[in-house]
């Protein structure tokens, strides 16, 4: 079955959660031990694109002193991610908001980390959102970019036809207004971390 590419098509987000949620519980898994790594006991933290919510829900459990925000536009992603949340602590924890990533709600300076993964290909105007995320990201806060890198490896996955490749991606982190960070990349992803 191909389907287009349409998160708030119920269908496909079932399969995108299907396909994905392990990866992004592994995720979530090492993004708490960076954290933890640096010190990071509590305060907010918001997942730019949460999609189904698994990140936020393994980062509410694994720093027990944060508040975790998730902000999507697909409808069928947040709706999984509302009824995913567990009884007890972690509701009280994780909120899931629906909203435009390249244009959020949310005050300067109102979190103290900042996730987004796989978002940079999806967005229309990735500038704009990488705007937004250094803008509600506090002046002493933690950031952590992951996206898809663009590679032959597109033969076997069709979403890497949408990515960018290293020279790209460094152009777009240089033309936005973050702050100065590390770039990195690996065989399927890179990485820009502050």
């Amino acid at each position: 079955m191909d389907l287009k590419k349409d998160f708030n098509e119920k269908i496909f987000a079932e399969l995108y959660i299907k396909k994905h949620k392990k990866i992004l519980r592994k995720l979530g898994h090492y993004y708490a031990k960076k954290l933890k790594n640096v010190g990071f006991s509590e305060g907010r933290i918001i997942d730019v694109g949460c999609g189904f919510g698994e990140m936020c829900m393994v980062l509410a459990e694994e720093i027990p002193g944060c508040e975790v925000v998730g902000v999507d536009l697909s409808k069928p992603l947040l709706d999984y991610a509302r009824n995913s949340i567990h009884e007890g602590t972690i509701k009280k924890k994780v909120k899931f908001e629906m909203g435009n990533v390249e244009k959020m709600s949310f005050e300067d300076d109102s979190f103290d980390a900042v996730f987004n993964v796989n978002m940079v290909h999806c967005v229309s105007n990735p500038i704009s959102m990488l705007n937004e995320i250094e803008r509600i990201l506090k002046p002493d806060g933690h950031l952590f970019i992951k996206d898809l890198r663009y590679s032959y490896l597109k033969v076997f996955e069709k979403e890497i036809n949408n990515a960018f490749n290293i020279e790209q991606a460094k152009k777009m982190i240089g033309d936005s207004e973050l702050r100065e960070g590390a770039f990195s990349c690996s065989l399927l992803w890179w990485n820009f971390e502050v």
